[in-house]
C-alpha cells in the first residue's frame, strides 16, 4: 500500500508472482555404464512426435510421445524422459536425472502474462482531520483542518461476468481501510480500479472485508470498460500443496506507479507472523507464504502466480530492516479464496465480517515429518492434526470427539478434504454455510470414528 505512515515493523504490501515456461536443454555428465550424449527430437508425424537418445558409445535408441492435437509444437516432459532413461538402464531418482543431464532455462512472460489480464490497481482516496500548534502572532495556537489523502494498492479480478461488465476482486483490508479515516467504517466510499494497460479508472463498491484475514472484497457493475478489455478472472491452485522453490511471481502496484512484476520463489510453503492490525490496536496472526520476490509498498493486495500463472497467494507484508532482504509474504491463496466467497455470500444476507463455523476444538501439529515424491521430485510437509482441547459445552464435545483425537478427514456437504496439516482443520470451516453437513473422521488409540455435525446458524462466530 503506498501511503506516508508506517503502521508497524511490517509494512504491509501485495505481489504478484512470475512464473517461468521451462525449456529443456540436455548435458552428458559422468556416469557408470554408457551415457546419455543427447536427447533430441527427431520427428514429427501428426500430433506423434520421435525422440532419439544417443549415448556415449554410439549407439542410438528411439522413443515416441503422442501430444495432442498440437504435437508439432509440443515437446516431451521431463517425466516422459525420465521414464524412457529407467526402462534404459538408468538407475537414479528423477531428481538425480534432472541434475545430471538437464539444464533448465526459464522465461517468465509467458506465466507473467498470464498474471497481469486479472490484476488491477486500486485506489482509495479519504479523508482525515489534521490538528497542529500554529504560531500566529508570536502566540502557539491549535488549527485544525482535513486533509485529502490516498492510499494505493493492488488486487486481483475474481470473478468476472463480460458480457454484463460486472466483476468482484479481492485486496488486502489494509488497502480500503484507514485508521484516521473521518468514515465512521474508516473505509473509503470512493474506491476505484484499473486494469493493467489502461489509465481510466473504474468505480468499486467494497462489498465486505476482514481485518484478521486482510482480505477485502470489491464489486465492479456495469463497466463497458471492463467489457471490452482483455481482462480476466484469476485462475488459483491449492496453495496446501505449494512447494518450496517454486516460482513466486509478484504483480502489483509499488509506490502507486501503475502495474509491474517481479519474480522470486517460495521460500516458505506456510508459516505464522504476527504484527499491529491495520486499526494500531489490535494484534492480528496470519498465516502466510514466505517468499524472496521484491515487494514494495503499494503491492499490497496483489496476486503471487506460479509457473502456469496461477494464483497461490495474495501479498500483504514484508519485513522492514535494514539487515534484512527479501523476505515477503502472502496470505495463502486457499484462505484468501475462502474468505473472499464467505464475505460474498454473507453480504447477500446483510451479514458483516467473515461468518465462521465453530465446533469447539483447538488442534495442533504433531509428528512432523518431510515427504519426498520421487515421482514429482517434490518435497511436502505432513503432519497429524491432533486435537488438544475442546471448549466445554460445544457441538465437539456433545458428539464424542476426545482430546487426542487425530482428524483424517472432514466432509462438508459431502466432498470430502484430506487432512494432512492441523491448519487445515480450522481453514476448513471457513467454506462451511449454514445447514451444510459436516463431517469429521477421526482416529482414536488405533480406531477409526467420525461425527457429524449440521451446521446450524448459532453455531458461527463472526470474525471482524
Amino acid at each position: 500500500m503506498e501511503k506516508s505512515i508506517s503502521r508497524s515493523k511490517y509494512i504491509l504490501i501485495a505481489l504478484v508472482i512470475l512464473v517461468p515456461m521451462i525449456i529443456l536443454l540436455f548435458a552428458g555428465c559422468e556416469q557408470t555404464g554408457k551415457m546419455i550424449e543427447s536427447i533430441e527430437k527427431t520427428n514429427t508425424v501428426g500430433n506423434i512426435d520421435t525422440y532419439t537418445i544417443t549415448y556415449t558409445d554410439g549407439t542410438t535408441y528411439e522413443f515416441t510421445i503422442e501430444n495432442g492435437t498440437d504435437g508439432a509444437d509440443a515437446t516431451a516432459n521431463i517425466q516422459d524422459i525420465y521414464s524412457v532413461a529407467v526402462e534404459n538402464g538408468y538407475s537414479g531418482t528423477i531428481l538425480e536425472f534432472i541434475s545430471s543431464y538437464l539444464q533448465v532455462e526459464t522465461d517468465d512472460t509467458a506465466a507473467t502474462s498470464l498474471a497481469l489480464l486479472p490484476s488491477v490497481t486500486v485506489k482509495a482516496p479519504y479523508t482525515r482531520t489534521i490538528t497542529q500548534p500554529v504560531l500566529v502572532d508570536g502566540m502557539l495556537q491549535i488549527i485544525t483542518y482535513d486533509q485529502e489523502v490516498t492510499s494505493a494498492g493492488s488486487g486481483v479480478i475474481y470473478k468476472l461476468d463480460k458480457s454484463t461488465g460486472d466483476a468482484y476482486i479481492i485486496t488486502n483490508y489494509h488497502v480500503v481501510y484507514a485508521n484516521d479515516n473521518q468514515n465512521d467504517n474508516k473505509i473509503s466510499d470512493s474506491i476505484t480500479v484499473t486494469l493493467y494497460g489502461s489509465s481510466e479508472d473504474i468505480p468499486a463498491e467494497y462489498v465486505g472485508g476482514s481485518m484478521t484475514y486482510d482480505i477485502a472484497v470489491l464489486r465492479v457493475e456495469n463497466s463497458e470498460l471492463l467489457q471490452e478489455s482483455s481482462a480476466q478472472a484469476i485462475s488459483f491452485v491449492d496453495s496446501d500443496i505449494i512447494n518450496v522453490g517454486e516460482t513466486a511471481i509478484a504483480v502489483g502496484n509499488p509506490q502507486g506507479l501503475g502495474i509491474s512484476a517481479t519474480s522470486g520463489i517460495v521460500s516458505v510453503d506456510s508459516e505464522y507472523i504476527s504484527m499491529t492490525a491495520v486499526d494500531e490496536v489490535s494484534q492480528v496472526t496470519f498465516r502466510v507464504i514466505r517468499v524472496d520476490t521484491a515487494i514494495n509498498s503499494g503491492n499490497s493486495g496483489g496476486g503471487l502466480f506460479n509457473k502456469n500463472g496461477e494464483l497461490i497467494g495474495i501479498v500483504n507484508a514484508r519485513m522492514s530492516n535494514t539487515s534484512i532482504e527479501n523476505i515477503a509474504y502472502a496470505i495463502p491463496a486457499n484462505i484468501a479464496i475462502s474468505v473472499a466467497d464467505n464475505i460474498i455470500d454473507n453480504a447477500n444476507d446483510d451479514l458483516d465480517g467473515v461468518q465462521k463455523f465453530v465446533i469447539g476444538v483447538s488442534v495442533v501439529g504433531e509428528n512432523s515429518r518431510a515427504v519426498y515424491d520421487t515421482e514429482t521430485a517434490t518435497t511436502q510437509i505432513v503432519e497429524d492434526a491432533v486435537i488438544n482441547e475442546i471448549t466445554s459445552g460445544s457441538l465437539a464435545e456433545s458428539a464424542g470427539l476426545s482430546v487426542g483425537d487425530v482428524i483424517n478427514s472432514i466432509a462438508i456437504n459431502y466432498t470430502t478434504y484430506d487432512i494432512t496439516r492441523h491448519f487445515q482443520v480450522t481453514d476448513r470451516m471457513l467454506t462451511v454455510r449454514a445447514g451444510e453437513s459436516v463431517v469429521i473422521n477421526y482416529t482414536r488409540d488405533g480406531t477409526e470414528g467420525s461425527v457429524t455435525f449440521t451446521a446450524d446458524a448459532l453455531n458461527f462466530t463472526t470474525i471482524a
